[in-house]
């Protein structure tokens, strides 16, 4: 978890991940959003300065340094189920006595092109999930926040 001693700059941290530019990465396919994800969410711990990569697949990637890393290859990012300046407490971070909250979050944004073998990162954006729309815009849709998930018949796998 993050502490006020280990937690970097979003200076220092944009100065880190900025290095990733011009890295190219194995593009696992159009349909392995994950895996492409797994790869540089990899790298960007490396780069960070850790020793020891984990995806426990929970919000932020990279706990503690709050920060959520995300590949772009379409002009589409997925925010999961909270949008990113949302002040709602995470539940389970906190620095000192203070809660952290999700737009305390800070979210690189990296925008790779894909030749579909490989992707090669093009460039990098950190911003803090308060100010996460002054950057990005939000298209509003149906304003649904869900996954929609669909039940598989009992015998799909026999």
């Amino acid at each position: 978890m993050p502490t006020e001693q280990t937690i970097l700059t979003i200076e220092e941290l944009h100065c880190r991940l900025r290095t990733l530019v011009g890295k190219r990465i194995e593009d696992a396919g159009y349909d392995q959003e994950r895996n492409r994800a797994a790869t540089l969410h990899r790298l960007a711990v490396e780069t960070i300065g850790y020793e020891t990569y984990q995806d426990s697949g929970q919000f932020p990637d990279v706990p503690n340094q709050m920060l959520e890393v995300k590949l772009q290859t379409s002009p589409t990012i997925d925010l999961g189920l909270v949008l990113p300046d949302s002040e709602e407490e995470l539940e389970t971070v906190e620095i000192g006595d203070k809660t952290l909250r999700h737009c305390d979050t800070r979210y690189a944004v990296f925008y790779g092109r894909t030749d579909g073998k490989t992707v090669e990162i093009e460039k990098v954006h950190l911003i803090p999930g308060r100010r996460f729309f002054d950057y990005f815009q939000q298209f509003q849709g149906k304003i649904a926040n869900k996954k929609i998930q669909i039940p598989l018949p009992k015998d799909f796998f026999l």
